[in-house]
């Protein structure tokens, strides 16, 4: 059984998860790797280092029964005493050695201070001269070295010695070791940021695009790995262009077409009200809803020629008082509206024709939503920087506060108000203030009262 489409489980979105750092990874993933490594070539300097000091211990231990069985036992077979081992031939023993002698019935005939009482080995194959050994609860590495009469000399020496020589090299290295770890982190913290400095760059030009700029992105040498998104990227961005420009050209064209048959409806109109005894309020209203369609048409028009354009603006210095002057005011009179002028800037760079569609729709806008006999005042004044301030302030009823955020989107119009509109007007102004890098804003306006429509022109 098939269900339904709304019936049907629709899989749930991933979480969002927190972003990650390549560059984080990367240093933990080289640091990781070299402590590894170092505690690994510790290990195995330790270990040689251990296999070489127990051959030099094995040796001075070999050495050292050598000297006990030589001076311990006089030529005669007689065992001597502690002392004259110390002294005998005028020779002292500057080792310190746990040594014993001890005889064939394992009895210790001599031995040093410290040394166990008993024997270290009671019996060891003659073919084994070396021994790990656990007596009196420590353990000892024992030499032992067989002469004449059965007599044997036993040299130890405690395991703890020899651990404490691991212990001081393991000291010695830790701080060089550490010194060099840190240096390696801040090292490969340096060069994993040198190395994703490009992946930095190509983000910073991303950003730097503006929604009118489609061109393809643009980078110096990039990486291979960068390379596919790159490509990506600009195939995505050619696509999106052709995919505007064919819904400017549709716009632009629909527009166009539709001037010519709302043109001629509309000179019927005239006609059959002059030919025919109709009511007038009936085909005013025929003639008023097709000057509608009309100034809609205009206004997509003007919207579609106003969409990303791959040329710069061409500017240059326009005179405020000038473009006024060519505006068609006859709706402000019908109105009884007075249109005055502060301009303390008398010239703005921009466009000539975008700023006088800009001060026309903003004076119509005004004029459409004012009351009667109300005032209008399209101000400059020059701000910090070198910019340029351009308002059109009136006295009318004004825009909510909550509604005053939409202003500028397209087809947006304030309920209420009573006045026929398309919801374009202040859309055209708000794109051509961005094509000037303008700042788009609202406030009150004269007197507190009323709408203030706001164009911060940059310096330049």
């Amino acid at each position: 059984m098939r269900w339904p489409a709304w019936r049907r489980r629709q899989p749930r979105a991933a979480a969002s998860e927190p972003g990650w750092s390549l560059r984080r990874r990367l240093l933990w993933t080289v640091m990781g790797t070299s402590v590894g490594l170092w505690l690994v070539s510790v290990g195995v300097v330790i270990a040689v280092s251990w296999f070489a000091a127990s051959d030099v211990f094995d040796d001075a231990l070999e050495e050292g029964s050598r000297l006990v069985l030589q001076l311990g036992v006089d030529v005669d077979g007689a065992v001597g005493d502690d002392d004259e081992l110390r002294s005998r031939r005028g020779e002292e023993v500057r080792l310190r050695m746990y040594y014993q002698l001890v005889d064939r019935d394992a009895r210790v005939l001599l031995r040093a201070d410290d040394t166990p009482k008993t024997p270290f080995v009671s019996d060891i194959p003659r073919d084994k001269r070396f021994s790990t050994v656990w007596t009196q609860g420590e353990l000892w590495r024992v030499h032992v070295r067989r002469g004449e009469g059965g007599v044997s000399a036993q040299v130890g020496q405690p395991m703890e010695e020899r651990l404490e020589l691991l212990e001081d090299l393991a000291a010695n290295l830790a701080w060089p070791a550490l010194a060099l770890l840190t240096l390696l982190g801040g090292l490969s913290w340096w060069l994993i940021r040198r190395l994703l400095r490009p992946l930095e760059e190509t983000a910073q030009r991303i950003a730097a695009k503006s929604p009118q700029d489609l061109s393809p992105v643009e980078a110096a040498n990039p990486p291979r790995e960068l390379e596919p998104i790159l490509q990506a990227l600009n195939a995505l961005l050619a696509r999106l262009g052709g995919a505007l420009d064919s819904e400017r050209r549709f716009t632009s064209d629909a527009a166009h077409e539709l001037r010519t048959p709302l043109a001629a409806l509309r000179m019927r109109v005239q006609v059959i009200e002059r030919e025919l005894t109709l009511p007038a309020a009936s085909l005013q209203s025929l003639r008023a809803d097709v000057d509608r369609c009309t100034a809609l048409v205009e206004s997509l028009l003007a919207l579609a020629r106003l969409e990303p354009q791959a040329e710069p603006l061409v500017r240059e210095s326009v005179s405020i008082a000038g473009v006024l002057d060519t505006l068609d005011l006859s709706a402000a009179r019908a109105r009884e509206m007075i249109l005055t002028r502060a301009l303390a800037v008398p010239q703005i760079r921009a466009a000539p024709v975008l700023l006088a569609s800009a001060l026309r729709n903003l004076i119509d806008n005004a004029v459409r939503y004012g009351n009667p006999g109300g005032r209008i005042c399209v101000e400059t004044v020059a701000l910090s920087g070198g910019g340029v301030r351009l308002a059109v302030r009136d006295d009318g009823p004004g825009v909510p506060l909550a509604e005053r955020a939409r202003l500028g989107e397209r087809f947006f119009r304030v309920l209420g108000t009573g006045r026929t509109g398309n919801g374009l007007g202040l859309s055209i102004v708000a794109r051509i203030a961005a094509l000037h890098d303008a700042r788009f804003h609202v406030e009150d306006g004269l007197d507190g009262r009323g709408l203030s429509v706001i164009l911060d022109f940059p310096a330049g």
